[in-house]
């Protein structure tokens, strides 16, 4: 197995390019708009005048592939602007292709594995991929990692270790602080067939999660409860949470109030909330601990829904710093560990106010540390996608089962 040492733990990326847009043609032939003026008005990240100020002085903006230096600089329409990021530190991942790709065979992992700087290859073919994704590795880029995420990692391997013919891309998406199966698409005909099977509901997906609650959880539950978009002070003003309409079968209350539920409602409505399903089985209990381990089947995949759907029925998963009993956001500040501002993309300038795109870090500093309401990226809590079923894109009622072996707590 390929291992990485503790000094190349960690590794500079080549920085990242993010396209700000187009200048948009206007019938007044006269109308001019400056380079700092597009950027604070038009762009999507949301930074600071003086901090795109900044970046123009330092050469991180282009025009139409050319480095401008002048904020005042005159943009005509049809304009393309870029902003260079530059290069920034990130944890450093090898792949490790696992022994084993007969189609007819099910997938599985000799071990419980869970080191963040491994992704394991279960499976390949020309059109489908299935992976073991570790706990605090991103599915997909992000404004903190960008080579750091399982998108990336394939797309960067030597074409003549993998068998595709697209590049590889993820079909559905796991939490940065859940780990186990992650199905790939490595040719085009396998992106279409897969992702329609997900939205059909055509792939059966088992997680286990260690929750809290040993003496009180039944041992089965159905959890029906519609996930949508609710107020959050931070990361865009909203974020998935319940949104209760359906039902809590196996429980005798579903823990949330009818306070709760109106803040949780915008007035526009249900803030696009969707419904989720979840069927829950207890495979083990630990009295003493008061925690119980077990297997969750989701026939639909919302964002955050077994972390959602365990804290709505009153048993949240243990560390998990987001979700509150109710299957509400925790709005309180609290002390996380402080990011560099360089790998949150905000200013090293020091004389200035930092600044941020609306996703990074925002609170007060406090012993070393940020004061800040939690976000879905914070890890802590034991989630693992144990077992994904799927027919294969490209055989017809070829049914293959990839099984990725939890960590020791989550095993029975």
């Amino acid at each position: 197995m390929m291992m990485t040492t503790e000094a190349t733990k960690y590794c500079r990326n080549h920085g990242r390019i993010y396209k700000c847009g187009v200048v948009a043609p206007t019938s007044n032939k006269s109308f001019t708009i400056t380079l700092l003026e597009y950027l604070c008005t038009v762009t999507s990240r949301n930074f600071k005048e003086p901090a795109w100020k900044r970046r123009i002085l330092r050469g991180e903006i282009s025009v139409d592939g050319s480095i401008i230096t002048d904020a005042s600089y005159k943009l005509n329409a049809e304009c393309r602007v870029s902003y260079h990021r530059p290069p920034w530190e990130e944890p450093k991942v090898d792949v490790v292709i696992m022994e084993g790709d007969d189609v007819s065979v099910p997938t599985s992992l000799g071990d419980g594995d869970d080191d963040p700087h491994i992704l394991k290859i279960l499976y390949q073919d020309e059109h489908l991929m299935a992976v073991h994704k570790p706990s605090g590795l991103p599915t997909m880029p992000s404004q903190t990692y960008f080579d750091y995420s399982v998108l990336n990692v394939l797309r960067r391997m030597p074409a003549n270790l993998l068998n595709f013919s697209a590049p590889p891309q993820p079909v559905h998406r796991l939490g940065v602080g859940t780990s186990g199966v992650l199905l790939i698409a490595t040719s085009l005909h396998g992106r279409k067939v897969l992702s329609c099977a997900i939205r059909d509901k055509r792939v059966k997906k088992v997680y286990r999660a260690l929750v809290c609650g040993a003496d009180t959880i039944p041992d089965t539950l159905r959890i029906d409860c519609d996930i949508g978009q609710v107020p959050f002070p931070i990361g865009g003003g909203t974020i998935h949470a319940a949104c209760p309409s359906g039902f809590l079968q196996g429980s005798e209350s579903s823990n949330c109030s009818d306070e709760e539920r109106d803040v949780l409602l915008p007035e526009t409505g249900r803030g696009g909330a969707k419904s989720a399903l979840s069927l829950v089985r207890v495979v083990q209990r630990n009295v003493d601990a008061n925690t119980a381990v077990v297997e969750v089947e989701i026939p639909t995949g919302r964002p955050h829904q077994i972390r959602i759907h365990m804290a709505f029925a009153g048993h949240p998963l243990v560390g998990d710093p987001l979700y509150l009993s109710g299957g509400v956001p925790d709005r309180e500040p609290r002390l996380f560990p402080k990011r560099n501002k360089e790998d949150e993309d905000m200013d090293t300038d020091a004389e200035e106010e930092e600044d941020c795109d609306g996703k990074g870090e925002v609170g007060r500093e406090e012993g070393g540390g940020v004061m800040r309401v939690p976000l879905p990226r914070d890890c802590g809590y034991s989630l693992h996608a144990y077992q994904i079923t799927v027919e294969h894109p490209s055989i017809k009622d070829k049914w293959i089962t990839f099984t990725a072996n939890p960590p020791a707590h989550l095993s029975v």
